[in-house]
């Protein structure tokens, strides 16, 4: 009698060590299966009021309207323009939103292939995280940074300093996720703070690959 008890709490015993296992891959991987989440904050994110690329018009357009809490009567944006090749891309543009000023580019006028937020006061790059340059240095003050943003400047005359991360679509292009800081003087005096951009665009390079798979969507 007692070998038999014995024998049932070692087999009870073993059943909830294995269940303790199985549990414990399962968070494993459920954890491994969460997008991965920015030091810096929802800012980091793919979209801009919920907007991404590749959205249809009456998707993004309706998608703006909503987050950012517009009221009836202004669903249309506030500004349109033609551009691009042969003034086939479509821009449009949303003034005086809490979060600031948004334009939105529909390639061939039918997805969204960049979306720019102005925002409507300075983001320290500190409250971003975001790192002051690509140099490893930067990385050992104790500080820390999103590591996944090359650093760079918006153009030869480096009054604007840019931070860009590139992410694989399933569609086999690529999205870029960017952020320009506001100007220093010509000469360099003042340094460089704040942001005062979020760009988000199809990486440039792969706006065919972007276009082909766009055509291809059902």
């Amino acid at each position: 009698m007692t070998t038999a008890c014995g024998s049932a709490a070692r087999k009870i015993a073993l059943e909830l060590a294995v269940i303790a296992i199985l549990a414990s891959q399962i968070v494993s991987v459920s954890a491994r299966q969460q997008p991965e989440k920015s030091i810096g904050g929802p800012q980091h994110e793919d979209n801009i009021l919920g907007v991404r690329i590749g959205m249809d018009v009456p998707t993004a357009l309706k998608t703006i309207f909503e987050n950012s809490r517009r009221k009836p009567g202004q669903e249309k944006p506030d500004a349109k323009r033609n551009e691009g090749k042969d003034n086939k891309d479509i821009r449009v543009l949303y003034k005086g939103l809490k979060e600031g000023e948004v334009q939105i580019i529909f390639a061939g006028g039918k997805w969204v292939k960049e979306v720019l937020l102005v925002y409507g006061g300075p983001r320290p790059i500190d409250a971003l995280r975001l790192p002051y340059s690509s140099n490893i240095s930067a990385a050992m003050g104790g500080q820390r940074y999103d590591d996944r943003y090359t650093v760079g400047y918006t153009d030869t005359n480096k009054l604007e300093q840019f931070w860009w991360r590139d992410e694989n679509m399933p569609d086999g292009y690529r999205v870029r996720i960017g952020f320009i800081s506001g100007k220093r003087t010509a000469g360099g005096a003042q340094g460089i703070t704040t942001i005062a951009r979020k760009l988000i665009s199809v990486t440039p390079g792969d706006e065919e690959k972007f276009l082909k798979a766009m055509e291809a969507a059902p």
